[in-house]
């Protein structure tokens, strides 16, 4: 009959449909040793994105200058590094370090002469701040190490440093940072070019050097993990450095494989054991005196702290580098 006719139809048509799609997952994206376009292949009960954000850590660095005149000024500001191998925090040196002491006036910004008397740097876990000993500091690379007192054993970064020659246009990464100072965060991305524009030269950073990513950074990003995917686990390949001021979707960060021999080399050198100093608590005025001493310089210095303060949610020079946009017509 004319049913019996349709339905045996119909029952060849879905057969042949079903033989031609293959079992489920035959045409999906399958391993091939590359770093993944997408987080298809990452098993949730292996790659916890939970563990990596209990290795990030907020730095907080204070810098001591002294005037010509014998003015001591403290600055402060914060960023962000990730521990890795249970000893060693990762930053970018512009997070750590301040090399110059500027205070706004009506005219604009003046830099003041000065003499960097001393530079701490240190992380808070567990409600408690502890002291960072610095083991390599390079300011033309803007590459930071710096090693946890012994006895003090956060977690570390779970997986392992990547390759970052491996990259291609299009990889799908993810930075783990704390945007504005808003708390831990984790944002999804691709690398969106192999190097960082050569505007970026003019605020010393190298364009070779770095890779671009579209994930959006933010003051109080600098030095936060990268993290890409190869067939389905999550690798270290670079740390966020900067980002094109007023352009949510240009930020760029610096190259694992910069990074990876001095790693290697620090790892090598015995820990030397050094322990926690502890310091005498002063009272309210002793610690405003010894801070910030008096007269102008010591007034210009406590608006300087505040001003960074507020500055750090503005300005992507207190959080990653910073570059203006290029203008139409501009070389």
């Amino acid at each position: 009959s004319v049913l019996k006719r349709a339905a045996l139809l119909s029952i060849f048509f879905l057969a042949g449909c079903a033989a031609a799609l293959g079992p489920v997952g035959q045409h999906g994206p399958k391993p091939d040793g590359q770093y993944d376009n997408h987080a298809y292949l990452v098993d949730s009960s292996r790659m916890d994105l939970g563990r990596v954000m209990a290795s990030f850590v907020t730095l907080q660095t204070k810098t001591t200058f002294e005037t010509s005149e014998g003015e001591v000024v403290e600055l402060q500001k914060e960023g962000s590094g990730v521990i890795l191998g249970g000893r060693f925090v990762l930053t970018v040196e512009h997070v750590v370090a301040q090399h110059d002491l500027t205070v706004i006036t009506p005219v604009g910004v003046v830099k003041v002469p000065v003499k960097k008397v001393s530079e701490e740097t240190s992380f808070r876990w567990k409600g408690k701040s502890y002291p960072l000993r610095p083991v390599y500091k390079n300011r033309e690379e803007d590459i930071a190490l710096l090693e946890i007192p012994s006895g003090v054993h956060p977690p570390s970064f779970p997986y392992p440093l990547g390759d970052s020659n491996d990259l291609r246009v299009g990889n799908f990464v993810y930075v783990v940072g704390n945007p504005l100072s808003l708390g831990v965060n984790v944002r999804e991305g691709i690398v969106s070019a192999l190097q960082a524009p050569q505007q970026a030269s003019a605020v010393g950073v190298k364009p070779m050097h770095a890779f671009m990513v579209s994930n959006g950074l933010s003051p109080g990003d600098s030095g936060s993990p990268i993290i890409a995917i190869r067939d389905g686990r999550f690798e270290l390949v670079g740390i966020s450095q900067g980002t094109v001021s007023a352009n949510t979707r240009l930020g760029w960060g610096i190259r694992i494989n910069l990074i990876r021999n001095l790693i290697r080399t620090a790892r090598a050198v015995p820990p030397d054991r050094w322990t926690i100093l502890k310091k005498v608590e002063l009272t309210s005025s002793e610690k405003r005196n010894e801070t910030y001493g008096t007269g102008f310089f010591s007034h210009a210095g406590r608006y300087a702290d505040r001003l960074i303060g507020d500055l750090i949610t503005l300005r992507p020079i207190l959080g990653p580098l910073d570059i203006a946009p290029k203008q139409e017509g501009t070389p």
